[in-house]
């Protein structure tokens, strides 16, 4: 039999903080449980907003995406080597819910998936276009959404 796993998706550095610490004490109840920390964002997502920035080189993108991916996966590994606990870690340039929806159906062992209840986007997209809600339509699988500032 497979082990299950726990994909947690990661959006900055103060949730990844949260999520690691609510996924570690799913761990601490359930020791058997696998935890896959993914960081997914459109690579345009990861520059920031600055004056000339629709000029940069697919390269530069890239190095954007790497340089935020490492920061928020370290935020969340940090928690859980706090605790003793290995985790895996992934970082996807692409949509979140499309990452998710992909890493589900190749990897049958998922058993959950945990999110964040802020989502990438800003506050006004969050009824219609945030992650919770557009996982929470296809997902077959039980969705756990943290609230921030949980504990």
């Amino acid at each position: 039999m497979s082990v299950p796993k726990c994909l947690v998706l990661l959006d900055d550095e103060d949730a990844a903080r949260e999520l690691a610490s609510f996924a570690v004490k799913l761990v601490k109840a359930n020791p058997e449980l696998e935890v896959v920390l993914l960081y997914a964002s459109p690579l345009r997502d990861a520059v920031p907003s600055l004056p000339g920035a629709g000029w940069l080189a697919q390269e530069e993108f890239e190095r954007y995406f790497r340089l935020r991916a490492d920061s928020v996966l370290a935020e969340a590994l940090a928690v859980f080597r706090a605790a003793g606990i290995g985790a895996r870690t992934l970082s996807l340039p692409e949509d979140p819910v499309a990452a998710v929806e992909h890493l589900v159906e190749s990897e049958p062992d998922y058993a959950l998936v945990v999110v964040s209840d802020r989502g990438t986007g800003g506050r006004l997209h969050y009824v219609l276009s945030s992650e919770v809600y557009r996982l929470s339509h296809f997902l077959p699988l039980p969705l756990v959404v943290v609230k921030a500032g949980w504990h």
